[in-house]
């Protein structure tokens, strides 16, 4: 009924907003917060317009529809990690770590000592996480509900991401995970990164901090090099 009604493209009541070199990104932060709460199925491109302070004819002066502007929100939130898997994965790493004793810089370095460009690797992508946080609940909404959506995210984004971890791991000849223990090893990664931003409302409740705030994404990008050294570690 939603698709029906948005490829009428009523005008709505909805005055429109200036236009600005701003309102692309605008729409697609918009986008991005509406998939993430209520999916693909669920989202009407007028309610997109609306709450981006657009008509839904000037909306499709940026997007055709509302298939590709889920596309482009997919793209901006998914394509930047793919980019940063594939740069780990084709650059040379030297083992140039230290560690200053205690336990957490020990593990850190069990990391850095395989690879050093670990730490940087993860901290970017927390970052972006960061900057895009629903992308992380869009995909963890698609994935509770299952269907064509998911269908397209998984062989669309996360399959590459997927395939290219496996394949770093095939590569690495210190990698402590069998053949058929590395799928799992990945799903945990999965879990561990973007479960920390899929779940922050559930986090915040039980800790009572926000997993978003500056202190606390900081304090993740620790966790994240201690957890490479362990999970690398053959100790």
């Amino acid at each position: 009924m939603a698709d029906a009604l948005d490829t009428h493209r009523d005008r709505g009541d909805v005055a429109p907003a200036p236009e600005t070199e701003s309102t692309h990104e605008r729409i697609l932060d918009v986008a991005e917060r509406l998939f993430a709460r209520k999916g693909f199925a669920g989202t009407a491109v007028r309610d997109i317009a609306r709450e981006a302070a657009l008509t839904a004819p000037s909306l499709y002066n940026h997007f055709d529809g509302k298939q590709a502007l889920y596309e482009a929100v997919l793209a901006r939130g998914v394509q930047p990690l793919v980019d940063l898997i594939d740069a780990y994965g084709s650059a040379d790493g030297s083992a140039d770590g230290s560690a200053d004793g205690s336990a957490e810089a020990t593990a850190e370095a069990k990391a850095a000592a395989r690879d050093p460009r670990t730490g940087d690797f993860l901290d970017r992508i927390v970052d972006h996480l960061a900057a895009h946080p629903d992308i992380a609940k869009l995909i963890q909404h698609e994935s509770l509900m299952g269907g064509a959506s998911l269908s397209r995210i998984v062989h669309g984004w996360l399959r590459p991401i997927v395939s290219a971890g496996l394949g770093a791991m095939e590569k690495n000849r210190e990698s402590v995970w069998n053949e058929e223990e590395r799928p799992l090893a990945v799903a945990a990664w999965i879990h561990v990164i973007v479960g920390h931003f899929a779940s922050a409302p559930l986090l915040e409740e039980l800790f009572q901090v926000d997993p978003l705030s500056p202190e606390q994404l900081e304090r993740q990008k620790r966790f994240l090099r201690r957890f490479a050294g362990i999970m690398m570690s053959s100790d």
